[in-house]
């Protein structure tokens, strides 16, 4: 019962702002991303170390995460498959998963949640990443916002 009202909350919320004026964007200087953040969600809690931050739903049920990530020794390509494989360690049932040179993506569940995950290549030695995590009972309300959030992770500036 209480599952179905937090639905139901989240898919009007959703429904009714997924393409509205009520977006944000979130810019990272360091690795040089930018995102739209959902309407609902506070303005993104930045980590010390500038490399990106959170966000979550005011109810808790849904959690938005940016970063960037320096490539040391690894190649875009392998970071991403080895998230991927951190991912399937972490419980996650992964059901989808693409990786190209131009970005990756990739979505599970586990339990009553969904996640998915969008990374981006970002100069020569490094990557952006989204991660959003929300209850699977929200599934319809956030394809679109899924969506918009995946088109928009874009780098800016210059190399």
């Amino acid at each position: 019962m209480i599952a179905r009202a937090v639905a139901a909350f989240l898919a009007v919320t959703a429904s009714s702002s997924a393409l509205g004026a009520s977006w944000t964007a979130y810019g990272n200087g360091r690795f040089g991303y930018r995102i739209d953040l959902p309407p609902g969600f506070p303005p993104i809690r930045e980590a010390e170390n500038g490399d990106g931050g959170r966000s979550s739903s005011p109810q808790g049920h849904a959690e938005f995460s940016v970063w960037g990530a320096n490539l040391l020794d690894e190649t875009f390509r392998q970071d991403v498959v080895a998230r991927i494989a951190g991912t399937i360690r972490d419980g996650w049932k992964v059901a989808y998963r693409s990786v190209t040179a131009s970005g990756a993506a990739w979505s599970g569940s586990k339990g009553d949640r969904i996640v998915y995950v969008r990374a981006i290549p970002r100069c020569k030695d490094q990557a952006a990443y989204v991660r959003l995590e929300y209850d699977a009972t929200a599934k319809v309300a956030f394809d679109p916002i899924v969506a918009r959030v995946a088109r928009s992770l874009k780098g800016i500036g210059r190399c």
